[in-house]
């Protein structure tokens, strides 16, 4: 591969893997099982490896993911020792070889912990003077978003503990699958959507801003390892977990210590047979290094502990009869075949329906009415079809048919040239129109608080919208005649409404729902044209000389641009007063050329936030203290960060008024 592919690979990759970082930890609604996705970022590991001029401090490679919301409210915590993610074995072979090169490193087999890999959610309690002071989540490893009311509702987590020191205790909070099922079939009969997995439902849970309906939930713990501590009388896991289960926390009553691969391999195919006698969810085994010395000998890699590993277990499979395939249309136009399934019961869920992907898929499979088929469910949201067994097919089985119109509004479906996604490129397509419309109101776009998936589905039933720009014509005297519309409602939602008008050009851009538009490009794009005439005036050409904006975005622009419907929506919404051009803040570039860090609780600001303020003002945001790095913004109880900042000397180190007078704002 040459330079200017790899770099292209690369950067498709890290924004890949980016996305699904966003999906998993934030939204809770992974699209791809962790095998495939572990398989972007061994690919990107090895181009980075090769290609080493395109490294990056910030590529997914050498960082963990993050659950922290991306939005200015949310209260985080710093945790006082870093949290890694483990590395992942997808086969036994994989484990021996880990374990292999640990024996060559120090001259004999180690004694190993052997403990339940939980599929749940990772906390992070802190306790001093015997008492819970806060919990978090694991958010990006550095800190994490404060959870303490509700962790607090569960039973199996004490308030208090015997130990006086100062401790950070860890472990996976997690839904019990008979719980699970008794919440899903409650919102069932309340026509909610149900959460897709045990581990979905519990992060969702966690999250919760009302405490009631946490407690109602009934979620669960097992605590696994600390942060910090200090307690030189405890020098194992072994010793640990014991120390753990004394102060009252909920430990694995299956943990094994073993000193042979045989002992680890007999564990690992008894778990992956017997998983589904458990009521709570695993995926797989977390083997460790029981000697602590031995630990901190091995170390951690940017991301992961070289000292342990988990092995996780082949996805669960199970053959069932396709009774249909169903054809969805997605905000973008994005024509889906969905395979309606007779029920089973995979991977902690009943699952009735797999994605078939798109046409491509649908052909290779050959896939016809009544077939057996294979499902397997990793992760996904909608678990996938991976086989058809050919023996079973029925007599005369009808072969499907991928539409040449689109299954809701009756257009014409496009293929992209070299694409494998079939689209209706119909902006007023029925099917597109409600998610396009939540997409525009969203946090990440236009920020209309109030105006969710519910909400938008009324006022499209009752014909008070029809497409995006109708928000800014809303008769608020017919929205006041809605189900559980308080008049107080109504008013902040009118009011959210016009506050929407003076977003920021970039984010009125992503919420038009461009295809391959992201906030990112969004950014990009605003700082390029000063308005929308003069992208509605640009030729292909002018898109692709923009950096990082590729043949394929370019195309999708253009396009988007020559619409005759999309022009008429944005000359509906100019004429409504919103926002269209890029303001002087946006384009600025006072911090052009300077690297900036934060570190430590800060007052005003989260993390995103402030990476959001320093790229808006021209300048870049780095994840570790280094060389390169100009600007380190402290706050409240700052940790290893600083210190090394204030050891090199190099690095300028302000707060939080600082910076904002370095920007302009104060």
């Amino acid at each position: 591969m040459d330079e200017i592919s790899a770099y292209a690979r690369i950067k498709e990759l890290r924004e890949e893997i980016e996305k699904h970082n966003k999906l998993y930890y934030e939204k809770a609604a992974p699209e791809i099982s962790d095998y495939e996705y572990d398989k972007l970022v061994k690919e990107l590991e090895k181009l980075e490896a090769e290609f080493p001029q395109f490294a990056s401090k910030d590529s997914p490679t050498r960082k963990v993911g993050s659950d922290i919301e991306k939005k200015q409210q949310q209260k985080t915590i710093p945790h006082k020792v870093r949290m890694y993610s483990l590395n992942n074995a997808y086969s036994l072979e994989e484990v021996r070889s880990f374990l292999k090169k640990i024996e060559a490193e120090i001259g004999r087999f180690p004694k190993l912990s052997l403990e339940h890999k939980i599929d749940g959610f990772s906390v992070n309690l802190y306790y001093e003077e015997g008492r819970l002071q806060y919990a978090t989540t694991r958010g990006d490893g550095y800190e994490g978003e404060v959870i303490t009311e509700n962790i607090k509702t569960i039973a199996s987590i004490p308030i208090s503990i015997n130990y006086k020191g100062k401790i950070e205790v860890r472990g996976e909070v997690y839904l019990p699958i008979p719980e699970f099922e008794r919440i899903n079939m409650e919102k069932e009969k309340n026509n909610e959507n149900r959460f897709a997995n045990p581990r979905n439902a519990a992060a969702g849970t966690i999250k919760q801003k009302d405490t009631a309906v946490v407690k109602q939930r009934k979620l669960d713990s097992i605590i696994y390892t600390v942060g910090l501590f200090e307690n030189e009388n405890v020098k194992t896991q072994e010793e640990l977990l014991n120390f753990l289960k004394k102060q009252g926390f909920k430990t694995s009553t299956e943990t094994k210590f073993v000193d042979s691969f045989q002992q680890v391999e007999n564990y690992c195919n008894k778990w992956e047979g017997k998983r589904s006698e458990l009521d709570f969810e695993i995926d797989g085994i977390v083997v460790k290094i029981n000697d602590f010395e031995l630990q901190k000998k091995l170390g951690y890699t940017s991301k992961s502990p070289r000292w342990a590993i988990a092995y996780k277990f082949k996805a669960e499979q199970k053959e069932t009869q396709l009774e249909d395939v169903k054809f969805q249309v997605g905000r973008t136009g994005a024509v889906t075949p969905v395979a309606i399934l007779n029920p089973i019961f995979l991977a902690g869920s009943t699952v009735s329906r797999a994605t078939l992907h798109n046409k491509d898929e649908m052909e290779r499979l050959d896939i016809r009415k009544g077939d057996f088929v294979e499902v397997i469910k990793s992760g996904e949201i909608i678990p996938k079809i991976v086989n058809v067994n050919k023996k079973k097919r029925p007599k005369n089985a009808e072969k499907i048919k991928f539409p040449e119109n689109c299954p809701v509004c009756g257009s014409e479906l496009h293929q992209e040239p070299d694409g494998a996604i079939i689209f209706c490129n119909n902006i007023n397509c029925p099917a597109q129109v409600q998610r396009r419309i939540q997409h525009f109101a969203s946090r990440e776009a236009v920020d209309i608080d109030g105006l969710g998936e519910q909400l938008v589905k009324e006022l499209l039933q009752h014909n008070i919208i029809e497409k995006i720009e109708d928000i800014y014509e809303i008769d608020y005297e017919k929205v006041k005649k809605l189900d559980r519309q308080a008049e107080k409602s109504v008013e902040n939602l009118k009011q959210a409404i016009e506050d929407s008008k003076k977003q920021d050009f970039d984010k009125i851009l992503f919420g038009m729902g461009i295809r391959y538009v992201g906030s990112k490009t969004a950014r990009i794009l605003a700082r390029h044209f000063s308005n929308i005439d003069q992208m509605k005036t640009a030729a292909k050409e002018d898109f692709e000389q923009i950096d990082e904006i590729g043949e394929k975005i370019a195309e999708s622009l253009f396009d988007f641009f020559h619409n005759k419907r999309n022009l008429e929506m944005i000359e509906a919404l100019k004429k409504a007063g919103v926002n269209m051009s890029s303001s002087q803040q946006e384009v600025k570039d006072i911090l052009e050329g300077k690297k900036f860090l934060a570190t430590g609780s800060l007052e005003k600001y989260t993390r995103q936030g402030i990476k959001e303020l320093v790229e808006k003002n021209g300048g870049n945001y780095i994840s570790a203290v280094s060389k390169n790095l100009d600007y380190l913004i402290v706050g409240k109880n700052p940790g290893s960060k600083y210190d090394k900042a204030k050891k090199m000397g190099t690095v300028k180190i302000i707060g939080e008024q600082e910076f904002e007078e370095l920007i302009g704002e104060k």
